[in-house]
């Protein structure tokens, strides 16, 4: 399963790509890093890189992409299995069709419901900044040509699904999106977004 993070790994070896990939379960901050990866198996993760992401999904046989924003106080391992399961429902309804790709942002790991969700705040806030970069540099692949050659462009239809937290990292994402690389408006990026 592909999917893009903002949560921090044990070891970043940066300007590499890390081939073993662990979350850092213990910092629930978020900075201006994004990493694109894919899942392997439980708790083992490959760090692949924004342009193989991006065209790995445009080579996939799906038609359509769902980007899912998981809610709050929600390990990776958490979202993945939510992931999982819209991925079988979506697969069940029709073949090949849409294709589930995780966001999988900080959530808090300690004890405590109330705190999580006050914590989990923060880290939502924080995350908007790293994943609007994402879809700046989704906007800057597709408009390459080396990437994108004439009669070659990726036409697959983006869609958002945004539980609870997820809203606020969806929402807070638009507004810096907007803020910082789209001052003349957002471009209809989203055929559908569910909140």
């Amino acid at each position: 399963m592909l999917f893009i993070t903002s949560r921090l790994p044990t070891v970043n070896t940066e300007p590499e790509l890390n081939k073993n990939f662990q979350f850092n379960l213990g910092d629930n901050s978020s900075g201006r890093e994004l990493f694109c990866c894919k899942r392997l198996k439980k708790d083992h993760y490959e760090e692949i890189g924004s342009k193989n992401l991006m065209q790995a999904i445009k080579e996939s046989k799906y038609r359509q992409v769902l980007i899912y924003i998981h809610g709050f106080s929600n390990l990776p391992e958490a979202a993945f299995k939510d992931a999982e399961e819209l991925q079988l429902l979506c697969n069940k309804k029709k073949a090949d069709e849409v294709l589930i790709l995780p966001i999988i942002w900080p959530c808090d790991n300690d004890l405590g419901i109330v705190k999580d969700y006050w914590d989990d705040q923060k880290s939502a806030d924080q995350s908007s900044f790293a994943f609007a970069r994402m879809l700046q540099k989704f906007m800057e692949w597709r408009n390459s040509p080396e990437c994108n050659l004439k009669n070659n462009y990726c036409l697959k239809r983006m869609n958002v699904l945004a539980h609870s937290m997820g809203n606020r990292v969806f929402r807070q994402t638009l507004v810096h999106w907007r803020k910082y690389d789209q001052p003349q408006g957002l471009p209809l990026l989203f055929r559908n977004s569910f909140w």
